[in-house]
């Protein structure tokens, strides 16, 4: 039987919304990227289904388009999102601006093996998945940690925050692969000294008219 204890937070999870680059299917990594309009837009309705939830503390990775997301998805609340590097994507070295069909035909040899699930595998210049995991999972219990009783906005990107999902739920790192976060999605973990529990996870149901509250 699982001993929970009786001090519980919250981490409210969300992917930045839309930009160009993800609407031409362009590799983001660390190029800093803003929301386009769609971005903008999703990061707004997000914020309308947040609006009656407290939030203690917010985070996001030090890209424009997460901080865009916070600060829009925050709306007037007296809270700012604390901005870090440690919450950024992957890097992707050099196939960072290239779509898959680019990568194939200007690294060929690289290409397979991007596409295999290999933990240690990186592009030149970039990260690997297992160094990744290990960024986000040092972040993620950090936040944790500070913040046991609290409510917690974190905002950052689709790849790291699989990588980040894997260490909040102790699974195993391969399970990275099994995630997957849409532009402006919502997941939510309820956060324990010692477990956590997954309530939520990539719900976008507030692009679909009024959405639930967050209980």
């Amino acid at each position: 039987m699982i001993r929970i204890s009786s001090r519980m937070g919250k981490l409210l999870i969300v992917r930045h919304g839309e930009t160009a680059w993800n609407a031409e299917g362009r590799i983001q990594g660390h190029t800093d990227i803003g929301l386009s309009d769609r971005g903008i837009e999703q990061a707004a309705m997000l914020g309308m289904r947040l609006a009656g939830t407290q939030i203690d503390a917010a985070y996001s990775s030090d890209m424009m388009r997460t901080s865009e997301t916070a600060k829009i998805a925050l709306g007037t609340r007296g809270v700012t999102a604390f901005e870090t590097p440690r919450l950024r994507e992957y890097h992707k070295g050099v196939f960072e601006g290239l779509t898959l069909a680019e990568i194939q035909c200007r690294y060929p040899a690289d290409y397979p093996r991007y596409l295999e699930k290999d933990l240690d595998y990186a592009p030149e210049g970039g990260e690997s998945v297992r160094g990744v995991t290990a960024r986000m999972a040092e972040i993620f219990q950090e936040i944790i940690a500070k913040h046991l009783d609290e409510t917690v906005l974190v905002v950052g990107h689709g790849g790291s925050l699989r990588a980040a999902m894997t260490s909040i739920m102790g699974m195993p790192l391969e399970r990275s692969w099994s995630f997957v976060f849409g532009n402006c999605s919502l997941s939510m973990v309820d956060t324990y000294k010692d477990n956590v529990v997954l309530r939520l996870f990539n719900d976008s149901s507030h692009f679909n008219g009024p959405a639930r509250t967050i209980e």
